[in-house]
């Protein structure tokens, strides 16, 4: 982890440069100020002439919209001049459309707008649990986080970090990736369009991977789902992250570029013709880039470097059919070099590449039948090269590492959804891949250990598997949504995946259930089976697997209560309870879980498990009334356990098996924003997370003689007594970030500039729980009484950090 605190280091550096840029941005378009205009008025029942609370008002073509407030009231203010049209929806509703609505530079007053009641449509319910719909179409009032509320918050422009501030859902400071109730972080489903996307991240040796490939600013909607989820959605076990780009329209085009101390960007849409649209994005990680080498120093041992594209053109055929075509590529790259001769040379580099294109046909056949149809490919490459030596007191260690890894396949996939009358919708659909892989690995360690009789002994390993796995997968699944009485809503489904290379053949039914107390407050319930089967791309050959395992089962068992208040509040309690079964054993490290080469280590265990579970209650209160302050609170209490037979390692280590903690176990989770908003020009967001609960396992060294084993020229070996595993919990976490961004309209669009300050008190929160055995001047502590000293070394999250860009739409 050692190249992340480098890099981290970079944007501290580039702070000066970023407020340079804001403050010649704000002293150059202060000029350039544009006068806008306003809209205001009154939503009401028009049968009963009753105000409407929380009615949702958005100005066709923009993302400006607002909710109406206790008295139904609203404001829509500043304005650029020209004439549109505004949408009113609510739910229970008729949606209303005021055309033609001419905006100068004043107050519009439209007067009452009468909205008609209508019985609740059954696509209107949702049925599953733990669903969160982020930005899009919806009415506002429906959605948990709407398209402003993301802008303004921290690490905004990474889409998968900005929702991992709802509950049920966690991560930590460098990884992007995320976990869903107590589940592990590759069981979550991620779908960009319709489109399966494997390993979309940036920087995966890091934590997982640092940053999202998907540009956020393609983004027009999200569907989170962290349980209960329907057999559409199947080979995950914990949830699904379901991504629709935007959709431009006919006649417009919009322009965005930026620079931030993540990334530098470009983002365009626009329409061809009457029938056709295009989309195109690019990213460049700025992490390896000196914006003015004189104020940014580039530590040479350390250069990663990252980069992302995207295109979709998609083009009418006719009315209800039409044709796109997507292509998302991905590339990475880190170098990593340290020469302190006599004892330690390190030399490592990593690459990784995705590709996915895919070809998308959808018709509306009729006007309640509608069929998807995709064709697509994907493309994973994966190296790591590396070698280590190190003769040092603690480390003496000569590791050697060729592993290139590639993943293909090729797939059909097709949805079909019928709404066959007003009380019942049916949905089915297939999926069928081939898969390819190709794994050439080969590692050679030789390092100084301790063994189980508490001796020291040279330890030798060599691993050389080269293979060439291929296979079908296969899915089917059919699910329907009824009305049973009034008020009372089902969804049930069953679903078969196979997959050949496996021999997975497993059904997975469903149900969940729907009772609507009133237009705003509902109960949920679901339940089912949740298969996963091992990827393609998962072989563990590191240690020497060519076999792939069974699919894991996960049973969930989900009720929730939701109700949103006229005052502006949405309120949402949810608890759940996820059996874990057929789980295969697997390797994790004592020290630290985010090793970029975790089998050189001399702390890596093998566990085998006799089934896992979690279980845990969720609040989530919301307050915005589209006025200058809104707000949230979430609150998860948890557990997540397993149950581990046996505890395979060679070395020192008080082993405890049983029922124990699963390693990402968070007991107490509490996250917060608050966003102020004084005007349309400044936004403010102030945000806090704490946690508590993650199992940790410390040590202590102890030292014998070494006696030249393995050549070495030190006449000591300091090695760790690893003390009860899981035996202990990490320091609670806790940190609060504070995120401004300003908005300049000039007269070819907007510039909007960001300052967001990361953990703001300066808080060191712990990542690693460490012992070093010399001091700063390389010299071993005498005690006094024939042994050693060992200060601690611990390795800290994110501490205060600073990172600012600006961007310009048109």
């Amino acid at each position: 982890m050692r190249v992340i605190s480098i890099e981290l280091q970079k944007f501290i550096d580039m702070k000066n440069i970023f407020l340079t840029i804001l403050f010649a941005i704000t002293s150059t378009v202060c000029l350039s100020q544009l006068k806008t205009g306003a809209i205001s008025g009154v939503a009401i029942n028009g049968d009963s002439g009753e105000p409407l609370i929380g009615v949702t008002i958005i100005i066709d073509g923009t993302d400006k919209g607002v909710i109406t407030d206790i008295n139904g009231a609203f404001i829509l203010s500043e304005i650029a001049p020209g004439n549109y049209n505004i949408t009113f929806s609510f739910i229970g509703f008729n949606s209303f459309i005021k055309s033609n609505v001419n905006v100068g530079s004043e107050m519009i007053e439209i007067g009452d707008i009468e909205m008609v009641q209508s019985s609740i449509a059954l696509r209107e319910i949702v049925v599953t649990p733990g669903q969160f719909s982020i930005m899009g179409n919806s009415p506002l009032s429906k959605q948990t986080l709407k398209s402003e509320d993301i802008k303004n918050m921290s690490f905004a422009e990474d889409i998968t970090r900005a929702v991992t501030r709802l509950p049920g859902v966690a991560s930590n400071d460098f990884s992007s990736k995320f976990t869903v109730r107590g589940g592990e972080d590759d069981e979550v489903l991620i779908t960009l369009d319709g489109m399966e996307l494997y390993e979309p991240f940036h920087q995966r040796d890091f934590a997982g991977g640092l940053f999202s490939i998907v540009d956020i600013e393609t983004i027009q909607s999200i569907d989170l789902i962290t349980g209960g989820f329907s057999s559409q959605y199947g080979n995950r076990e914990s949830g699904v992250f379901n991504m629709q780009t935007k959709q431009p329209k006919t006649g417009e085009k919009h322009t965005s570029v930026g620079l931030s101390s993540m990334n530098a960007r470009v983002y365009t849409d626009g329409s061809f013709g009457e029938k056709g649209s295009y989309m195109f994005s690019a990213r460049r990680g700025m992490l390896d880039v000196p914006v003015i080498p004189t104020l940014v120093q580039v530590d040479a041992e350390a250069t990663p470097s990252f980069y992302d594209t995207f295109g979709k053109i998609e083009y009418k055929i006719r009315n209800n059919h039409s044709l796109s075509f997507h292509i998302l590529h991905a590339g990475d790259k880190t170098d990593i070099s340290e020469d302190e001769p006599g004892e330690a040379v390190v030399d490592n580099n990593t690459k990784y590449f995705n590709t996915y294109s895919w070809l998308t046909w959808k018709a509306s056949l009729n006007p309640n039948l509608f069929v998807r149809t995709l064709l697509y490919t994907g493309f994973v490459s994966h190296t790591r090269n590396g070698s280590t030596f190190k003769d040092e007191f603690s480390d003496k260690l000569n590791f050697n590492l060729i592993d290139k890894r590639t993943y293909d396949s090729f797939g059909v996939k097709q949805d079909w959804d019928f709404d066959i009358s007003d009380n019942f919708i049916l949905k089915t659909g297939f999926d069928i891949r081939q898969l390819y892989g190709t794994y050439n690995y080969n590692s050679t360690l030789s390092d100084v250990r301790i063994n189980s009789t508490d001796s020291l002994v040279s330890f030798n390993r060599e691993v050389d598997i080269s293979t060439n796995p291929s296979g079908q997968q296969t899915s089917a699944y059919i699910t329907g949504k009824f009305k049973l009485v009034p008020n009372l809503f089902m969804e049930t489904g069953i679903r078969h995946d196979y997959a050949s290379y496996t021999g997975d053949n497993l059904i997975s039914p469903r149900v969940g259930i729907t009772y609507s107390f009133s237009r705003n407050t509902f109960f949920r319930a679901a339940w089912g089976y949740y298969y996963q089967t091992q990827f393609m791309n998962d072989l563990d050959v590191s240690h020497n697997s060519t076999e792939f395992n069974p699919a894991e089962l996960s049973k969930h068992y989900v009720a929730g209560f939701e109700h949103h208040f006229n005052n502006g509040f949405n309120l949402r309690v949810e608890g759940y309870y996820k059996d874990i079964s057929r789980l295969t054993a697997n390797y994790q490290n004592l020290r630290d879980p985010w090793e970029v080469y975790p089998e050189s280590r001399n702390d890596q265990i093998r566990l085998n498990y006799n089934g896992a579970s979690s279980k845990g209650i969720e609040f989530f209160l919301k307050y915005d009334q589209g006025k200058k302050v809104s707000w949230w609170l979430s609150y998860a209490l948890a557990e997540a356990v397993e149950t581990i037979v046996s505890i395979e390692f060679e070395g020192s280590l008080i082993e405890r098996t049983g029922t124990l903690p699963r390693i990402n176990n968070q007991r107490h989770t509490i996250y917060s924003d608050i966003n102020y908003r004084p005007n349309e020009k400044w936004t403010f967001n102030l945000s806090g997370q704490y946690y508590v609960g993650l199992p940790q396992t410390i040590y202590d060294y102890d030292f014998k003689n070494i006696n030249g084993i393995n050549g070495s020229n030190l006449p000591l070996h300091f090695y760790p007594n690893h003390l009860e595993f899981r035996g202990l919990e990490y320091p609670a976490y806790h940190r609060m970030d504070l995120r401004t961004n300003r908005h300049f309209k000039v007269k070819n669009g907007r510039i909007t500039a960001f300052m967001h300050l990361v953990n703001i008190y300066n808080r060191e929160n712990q990542r690693k729980f460490d012992l070093d055995v010399r001091d700063d001047d390389d010299n071993l502590i005498p005690d006094g009484q024939g042994g050693y000293l060992y200060p601690r070394d611990d390795t800290t999250w994110f501490g205060f950090l600073p990172a600012f860009g600006a961007s310009w739409e048109f």
